[in-house]
């Protein structure tokens, strides 16, 4: 079975360098006590821990700013004049990714899709992120990166023998594929979006610190800073980079006045989908930004679940890379179906509509490949279809709705 077969070998591929390793490679990593302190070169502030025990003061003040700088037409408002908010949550999925390329272009087509104010993503949902942040005009370019990639153009095999190696795989092909679309000019475009008031967020995993990381990557499209584009593309990266399998994203920091790298990986690594939870005090920033009106923003956050979140029942080989194949699928499995909840909630707290998809459940396709083109084609096409049908949306998560699709 694919699913097997995918986790099988990603499990295999850890417990042997787990198990054989002989020594690492050198690299320059933040002091453990400078963790905290450590910030971009010229970009401080566009980033900030995901904890759960607070919120970032400096994203908090980033959004604050946001609706300040948001031009009068640019999203509809209610009668009493406050601006009707869509945000937009993708999760990671890997070849999955294609649904929501599918699910986008078609709601395009619908001629109903709103220009989101918040737009975040996790793994593959992180590469979907900027062309879904910059809309419609971008359909064209997203079709073609999920409906003509296939695994020769994600990653190969490296070239230096596994134990003395920090990846099994090389994702120079993906590093390619990134750079391709998302050039000066893509750039520019996520930095006026930016400055008009609207937010882009990418989510991924500091190994060392083992937290998750939250980009504002607009702020950084519009810092002006001379290594802004790869460092956007560096953290892309980073977030559908598989620990293990593709090898992490070394970015580098300053702390104290020293330079040292920090170690950053996929972002499903911790949570499979994000939102602002955990991050954004938005009933704050309601009462700052207009204290003078009890009426509530009409708000709405759909959430794309690249892939299958009801249980998929398999007969699983009594094999040992089977087993073990499977069980962490069903952990991956289990944790997004946490992540939707958590959304959930949240959005219930803070008032804002919930809208989700995922794969429905009679999608069958069968490749031993990671990505191929065949299905994501297919599942382009399915996402396309079901928005067209507009049979796309729940407004529950399935485990408390009681179905699935």
């Amino acid at each position: 079975m694919k699913t097997v077969t995918r986790f099988g070998v990603f499990l295999q591929v850890l417990l042997v360098l787990a198990i054989t390793a002989c020594g690492s490679l050198v690299r320059n990593p933040v002091p453990l006590e400078m963790m905290d302190q450590a910030e971009l070169a010229g970009m401080p502030g566009v980033r900030a821990f995901w904890d759960a025990d607070e919120i970032s003061q400096t994203f908090q003040d980033d959004i604050i700013h946001s609706v300040r700088q948001e031009p009068s037409d640019l999203f509809d408002k209610t009668q009493d004049g406050v601006p009707i908010y869509a945000g937009l949550a993708l999760s990671g999925g890997g070849s999955s990714g294609a649904f929501g390329a599918g699910i986008l272009c078609g709601w395009s087509k619908t001629g109903s899709r709103p220009t989101f104010k918040l737009v975040t993503g996790i793994s593959t949902g992180a590469l979907i992120a900027p062309y879904a942040f910059l809309g419609e005009a971008y359909d064209e370019k997203l079709h073609k990166v999920y409906t003509t990639t296939s695994t020769k153009d994600i990653a190969k095999i490296s070239k230096r023998f596994p134990l003395r190696n920090d990846a099994l795989m090389d994702t120079s092909p993906l590093a390619a594929v990134i750079a391709k679309d998302l050039d000066e000019s893509m750039l520019a475009d996520i930095a006026t979006a930016h400055n008009r008031g609207r937010r882009l967020y990418i989510g991924t995993t500091n190994l060392d610190a083992q937290r998750f990381v939250v980009w504002n990557m607009g702020a950084i499209a519009a810092s002006g800073e001379p290594g802004s584009l790869q460092l956007f593309r560096d953290i892309m990266l980073a977030s559908a980079s598989i620990p293990g399998v593709f090898p992490p994203v070394y970015i580098n920091v300053d702390a104290n006045g020293q330079t040292y790298d920090e170690m950053h990986v996929d972002g499903g690594v911790i949570t499979q989908v994000f939102f602002y939870e955990l991050l954004l005090n938005m009933g704050e920033v309601a009462r700052t930004v207009r204290p003078d009106t009890a009426t509530q923003n009409a708000s709405t956050v759909y959430v794309i679940r690249n892939g299958k979140a009801a249980p998929e029942p398999q007969q699983v080989p009594r094999e040992l890379m089977a087993i073990a194949g499977r069980s962490l699928s069903t952990m991956i499995k289990s944790a997004s179906i946490n992540d939707l909840l958590r959304i959930y909630e949240y959005s219930k707290q803070d008032g804002i509509a919930f809208n989700f998809t995922n794969v429905p459940g009679e999608f069958h396709f069968e490749s031993e490949e990671a990505f191929d083109q065949q299905e994501m084609n297919a599942l382009f096409d399915l996402g396309y279809q079901i928005l067209l049908e507009g049979t796309a949306w729940q407004e529950h998560p399935f485990e408390l709705k009681g179905a699935s699709k």
